[in-house]
């Protein structure tokens, strides 16, 4: 209880699952302040689904209002 987790892709297709810290909201989406770096491909769709070691087959996947998230 009180740990976020996100599934993340390796370069075998593998899921392995990570712990993240949380930050602000900005509209539908959620800052990740630690835990994942950058270019870290994750699960977006399906993550019911999906434990460690799970192949899965990716697609790319474009945030509905990522043309308004504020530049780093």
């Amino acid at each position: 209880q009180g740990t976020h987790q996100v599934a993340v892709v390796d370069a075998d297709n593998k899921v392995k699952m990570h712990i993240v810290e949380t930050g602000p909201r900005f509209k539908s989406m959620q800052v990740i302040e630690k835990g994942l770096s950058p270019g870290d491909r994750i699960v977006v769709e399906g993550i019911q689904k999906v434990r460690d070691g799970t192949v899965v087959a990716p697609t790319a996947a474009v945030a509905a209002d990522s043309a308004d998230a504020p530049k780093s």
